[in-house]
């Protein structure tokens, strides 16, 4: 197994720190805390379609937010300091990628961001051609 190059490295961690790391990201099914197993998708997105939080709701959210963030950083430290595969790598990659995506979601909707569904839609499709169009810009460039 061949390991992960410093200038590969750079460019997953730069990657990770770009404004558009989460976008087209796939929130992972299910996310382990304290052993226990959270349907994360499915939760993630049972949230973005209700159209009010109880306040219990709300301070879930809040915890879930703040141990996905531990996990995101514990990630790319991992990235970042262990000498590992490229495999090994890309998967840090995904899940950090992943993470940062339910993250921004949660927030989100922690935030009151509960557009109809067609604004959603909307949205995310003019973020994700944006980030195709960065990121062809880039690929030209380099």
């Amino acid at each position: 197994m061949e390991k992960l190059s410093v200038s590969e490295r750079e460019k997953l961690l730069h990657g990770l720190h770009g404004y558009l790391a989460w976008v087209g990201a796939e929130i992972p099914d299910v996310f382990e805390i304290d052993g226990i197993e959270i349907p994360l998708h499915e939760l993630v997105w049972r949230l973005i379609n209700k159209k009010e939080l109880a306040e219990s709701e709300t301070a879930g959210i809040e915890s879930l937010i703040r141990a996905l963030e531990e996990k995101e950083v514990y990630d790319e430290t991992a990235l970042a300091k262990e000498t590992i595969t490229r495999e090994e790598a890309e998967n840090l990659y995904n899940e950090a990628s992943g993470l940062l995506r339910v993250i921004m979601d949660l927030k989100g909707i922690e935030n009151g961001a509960h557009p109809d569904k067609d604004v959603r839609r909307k949205v995310l499709q003019k973020k994700i051609s944006d980030a195709r169009g960065l990121l062809k810009f880039v690929d030209d460039v380099v």
